[in-house]
């Protein structure tokens, strides 16, 4: 019996670090697509977790909420920063610091699917 407990908390924790790697691996993607589509620059070609939580999404279901900042520039010299929401694998939000340009900055949007 012990054995089987044991097993299935092991599972339980390699799913939990599989999901977050999967996660962050979303976030990047819609950082760079973000970025690409407001003509900026995604630095680092990463994003940094920075929350975890256990909560509910749009439909009240439980969930992980996780954070990821990000950096992106315009020329390369200045650094500014991004927020991405996520809903497990969904995307909740996406922000980013306003930077001189000739377009106007790109306002936070909410999107739950």
């Amino acid at each position: 019996m012990d054995e089987v407990l044991t097993l299935i908390l092991l599972f339980l924790v390699i799913w939990f670090l599989w999901s977050g790697v999967r996660c962050k691996e979303i976030a990047c993607e819609i950082g760079e697509s973000h970025c690409k589509q407001h003509n900026v620059q995604f630095l680092d070609q990463t994003v940094e977790r920075r929350k975890l939580r256990l909560t509910r999404d749009a439909r009240k279901n439980p969930c992980w909420y996780r954070s990821y900042h990000f950096e992106f520039a315009t020329n390369g010299e200045h650094r500014y920063q991004g927020m991405i929401g996520m809903y497990g694998y969904h995307l909740k939000s996406i922000e980013m610091d306003p930077y001189p340009d000739n377009t106007p900055p790109s306002e936070s949007y909410e999107q739950v699917h």
